[in-house]
């Protein structure tokens, strides 16, 4: 996991974010490839991953996503929110995802 920079703007519930148009991706088995088009690596995420590339593919908040984890996994709002600003982050900076404009 990597640490927000300090120009990095923090990511809250209303954040919204959308998969990028520089990004190529496969479901295999329930897990994700992803071809980032602007560096040519590949990323893969799980299956939760996954669910979270699917919920991002139009623009939407963090908070919706977050909501979405909880209510189809086992797992604690705090744990879903932290590991999902987490990935998030780890996306954004590798140019997979993009903050979306308010509606």
């Amino acid at each position: 996991m990597t640490a927000a920079s300090a120009d990095t703007p923090p990511l809250h519930r209303d954040t919204r974010v959308v998969v990028s148009r520089d990004a190529v991706s496969a479901e295999l088995e329930r897990e994700t490839v992803i071809l980032g088009m602007h560096d040519g690596v590949y990323y893969g995420l799980d299956p939760v991953g996954t669910r979270i590339w699917q919920l991002a593919a139009s623009p939407t908040t963090l908070g919706a996503i977050a909501d979405a984890l909880v209510a189809e996994y086992d797992v604690e709002a705090a744990r879903a929110w932290e590991d999902l600003v987490a990935l998030t982050r780890d996306l954004l900076a590798a140019g997979l995802l993009e903050r979306a404009a308010a509606e």
